[in-house]
């Protein structure tokens, strides 16, 4: 007979008390979560590290911290708060799941209130409220908005601090009250450290991107002020330019030489722009009031502007309007200013966009005002040279005309003393009178020429013209002049030239050669050589063997009064070779000159035969 043994096992009573084994066993449960807690924080801090990595402004890096940490924390809400430039002003940048009553509240916290998030800024200390009765007794306004429908609260604020500056605070609200144990804190206070790397990471990439976007605009408006002497083409470029960048509107003031402001304007939106249009600039009513520099000479900085602002700086009526509709967030005008005074003004402001002008936009508008004065003074000198021109060409064109009457008097009266004069030296002087009478006539004729030209009057009669025949013409013009200078002329040519030319302009060119020649070419002979070259062109050659130029003189000699040598030594207005120029461009050709000095002088005249001119 088998037998069977059974073994039976005992457990506790119910009433009895916990042993040893089920405290081990809850211990183990206890270490097993809390490796998990620590494991899912790793998790989280790895995954926001990845997050961070790619965040490139400071509103990424608030999104991407707050919406890890509330979900790693199992916080109801959280957000981030970044100090503004001033100083002054905590600005929320990023929230998750906060109530709608206490997000319009904490919006903008002013620094100096007493909330959490300013306080643990001010302090820059972490700051742990664990219930809701420990809010309400330290910060009772900010237990206003917070306090919970039912149940309790608690709270976290840690202040961001980089290199002992600090750049905003992160705050998280849990629906519940509980002690934040060493562990959580020193995990919240990595999630801080994390994103205060991570804003201060993303402040000087943007540090950068502005520089970078500031140095590029001052190239453009630099280039932009340089490229035209058009000073209202060149404002509004500039204008152009600097919106948005600088401010939603850009408005530059420039005083013109008959003292009127003149103003040019953009706009980021049609409705700023056709305010603007309707504007101009005018002087304060009354002393102080800060709104354009062109009246005071001095920068206007006002990088918060209200309503308030608004009311006690417009003056006038109509500047009150303008400023009311344009409700601008910040202000800034600096003056284009000159050793001889202020010559206007470049005003820039913020509006639709609520942005607000920093100390280095104050830094780069003074810069680009510097240059702007630069051009501007430019465009004033240039204004005035070209008026300067114009009234010399018209007195030039009066003088001409006026000289030309009395000339051509004088020059029959003496033909006709000398036809009825029967004494020799009578004859002789009377003809020496004519030809310096007929040597002021081309004189006259030259300035003439100079006024015409200067009008752009320069037109061409084309007819069949032997290039030939015209230097053989002026070359018996010459005698005097020859026997003057005790020179020679030799005239080479194989044969008729022909084209179709102006020939009293082309008369006028070679006359003007000659005489140039002649005069420089210290008595000795003087070549001058018409052919017919491949192409369909006529060359003129005209050569001396004179005084020659220097190299450094020979860039500006084709220009109007151009000369290479001093007028008390050789007279002649500097005009010849400009004038030669007119008539050879004039005609489609090519007008050079080769010198050296000691050596004389070629100039090579190279004409379309055909020349396609009216």
């Amino acid at each position: 007979m088998e037998k069977h043994s059974s073994v039976s096992l005992r457990l506790p009573p119910p009433d009895e008390g916990p042993g040893p084994g089920v405290e081990l066993l809850a211990e183990s449960r206890r270490a097993r979560a809390s490796a998990e807690l620590a494991s899912a924080r790793m998790r989280s801090l790895q995954s926001l590290t990845l997050a961070l990595s790619g965040a490139l402004t400071s509103e990424d890096v608030a999104r991407a911290v707050v919406v890890e940490a509330v979900r790693t924390l199992e916080a109801q809400t959280g957000g981030l708060y970044l100090l503004e430039a001033r100083g002054s002003t905590l600005e929320l940048v990023h929230t998750v799941r906060c109530p709608p009553a206490i997000e319009a509240a904490f919006t903008h916290v002013p620094l100096g209130a007493n909330v959490p998030v300013a306080e643990a800024v001010r302090t820059r200390a972490p700051l742990w409220l664990s219930d809701f009765a420990t809010l309400a007794e330290r910060f009772p306004i900010a237990a206003v908005p917070a306090r919970p429908e039912h149940g309790d609260l608690s709270i976290a604020c840690l202040p961001l601090v980089a290199r002992d500056r600090t750049v905003g605070c992160l705050a998280f609200i849990w629906g519940r009250a509980h002690d934040f144990d060493e562990e959580e804190r020193a995990f919240i206070d990595m999630l801080a450290q994390q994103a205060t790397m991570a804003l201060e990471r993303a402040r000087l990439l943007a540090a950068e991107r502005s520089q970078v976007e500031r140095v590029g605009l001052l190239q453009h408006a630099t280039a932009m002020l340089a490229t035209s002497l058009d000073l209202g083409h060149t404002l509004r470029g500039v204008a152009l330019g600097l919106v948005p960048t600088l401010g939603d509107f850009c408005i530059i003031d420039v005083m013109g030489p008959d003292h009127e402001v003149r103003r040019t304007f953009h706009a980021a939106t049609p409705e700023c722009a056709g305010l603007l249009a309707a504007s101009h600039w005018r002087p304060p009513e009354r002393p102080g009031t800060p709104i354009c520099a062109l009246a005071s000479g001095q920068p206007v900085f006002a990088p918060q502007v209200d309503a308030a602002w608004v009311e006690s700086t417009a003056c006038g009526p109509e500047t009150l309007a303008l400023l009311r509709t344009l409700a601008p967030t910040s202000w800034l005008s600096v003056p284009l200013d000159t050793p001889e005074g202020v010559l206007g003004a470049l005003t820039l402001g913020h509006c639709l966009s609520g942005r607000h002008h920093t100390a280095e936009d104050l830094e780069l508008a003074m810069e680009l005002a510097r240059r702007a004065s630069a051009a501007v003074q430019n465009a004033h000198l240039f204004h005035q040279t070209q008026q300067a021109l114009q009234l010399r060409d018209e007195f030039l064109a009066i003088a001409s005309h006026e000289l030309n009457t009395p000339l051509t008097a004088l020059k029959l009266q003496l033909s006709r003393l000398r036809r009825m004069s029967s004494d020799g030296e009578v004859r002789a002087r009377t003809t020496s009178a004519v030809q310096q009478v007929d040597r002021l006539g081309r004189l006259v004729r030259e300035l003439l020429e100079v006024a015409h030209l200067s009008e752009g009057r320069l037109h061409l009669t084309p007819e069949p013209v032997d290039l030939v025949d015209v230097c053989r013409e002026v070359l018996t013009r010459f005698t005097e002049e020859k026997e003057r200078a005790g020179a020679t002329i030799f005239l080479r040519a194989d044969g008729a030239v022909s084209g179709r030319w102006d020939a009293s302009r082309v008369d006028g060119m070679v006359t003007h050669l000659l005489s140039n020649a002649l005069k420089y070419g210290l008595g000795r002979p003087v070549e001058v050589e018409v052919t017919c070259i491949p192409g369909d062109l006529a060359r003129l050659v005209v050569r001396d063997r004179g005084i020659g130029i220097p190299a450094e003189q020979l860039a500006h000699l084709f220009q109007r009064f151009g000369r290479a040598v001093p007028l008390r030594h050789y007279g002649g207005f500097g005009l010849g070779l400009w004038f030669s120029r007119q008539v050879v461009e004039a005609h489609g050709g090519h007008i050079h000159l080769e010198s050296s000095p000691g050596l004389g002088t070629t100039v090579t005249v190279e004409l379309p035969r055909t020349p396609e001119t009216t």
